[in-house]
């Protein structure tokens, strides 16, 4: 654990089939970190990531971050058939716990998390998410967004009852539509077909609602290690308010062999 200003920091990094370096801060305004995260490299080869963003007060979210973390801990390798299902099936498991958990005690009213989690293993990389924490690829200088925004705002613009140029600073961006503990999530999931020189983010909404699209591809872009770029990542955060905890995983696979 290392400090930056009044930040709380906790880091990890895993050099299994790949590069991959995580970072957790408090931010500036929040009283304590709700977000949790996760790298864990798998007998099979894969590698499993996760970023999980609480939801609740009085810490009900932190521990329904920590659920979702216990559980994908426990994951020991990545399915043999329909990864991007049996990732759905897992997350809706998890829905139902935290649910449920939340309905027998008072306390707990309330409680949920966003999550990312990828699997990667060779070329391939599977993904689930429920939220509006984010997955990104950078390929070739281009940034994407590989996941889309589990909000209100989301459902608004699609029934064209809020323009995009309208949504900036929206309420309803702050709505999530989907979350793990709503009682009924459906999660969205996929798979990227990853190749050389490939850099994936995953990260909660302390990063990307910071940091806009242009400072953060360059941020990326730059030839420095993914421990440098992460820590400017933060700082890039922290420099613009650090209004909200701030989590990140980046991770640059070695598509050298193709997974299973």
């Amino acid at each position: 654990m290392k400090t930056i200003g009044k930040s709380l920091i906790f880091e990890a990094c895993h050099p299994a089939a790949g590069n991959f370096f995580g970072l957790s801060d408090r931010g500036l305004r929040k009283p304590a970190n709700e977000d949790r995260y996760l790298l864990k490299a798998l007998p099979d080869g894969a590698v499993l990531l996760a970023v999980a963003d609480g939801l609740g007060d009085g810490g009900a979210g932190r521990q329904a971050a920590e659920t979702i973390m216990q559980t994908l801990s426990g994951v020991t390798h990545r399915p043999a058939h329909r990864t991007p299902a049996e990732l759905c099936r897992l997350v809706r498991g998890l829905d139902r716990a935290v649910f449920e958990a939340a309905a027998a005690d008072s306390a707990l009213e309330g409680m949920g998390s966003t999550l990312i989690c990828a699997l990667v293993q060779g070329c391939r990389l599977d993904w689930v998410h429920a939220g509006d924490s984010r997955l990104y690829l950078l390929r070739g200088g281009v940034l994407t967004q590989v996941t889309q925004d589990q909000t209100l705002a989301r459902f608004l613009m699609a029934e064209g009852e809020l323009s995009p140029e309208r949504s900036n600073g929206h309420y309803s961006l702050q709505v999530m539509d989907q979350f793990v503990g709503c009682g009924h999530c459906e999660p969205e999931s996929g798979r990227l077909d990853l190749a050389p020189g490939d850099l994936l983010l995953l990260c909660s909404d302390g990063v990307h609602r910071q940091i806009g699209h242009n400072v953060l591809t360059r941020l990326l872009e730059s030839s420095a290690d993914l421990k440098t770029r992460a820590y400017d990542i933060l700082k890039a955060a922290l420099a613009t308010g650090g209004d909200d905890n701030i989590t990140l995983i980046l991770a640059e696979p070695s598509p050298l062999q193709a997974a299973p």
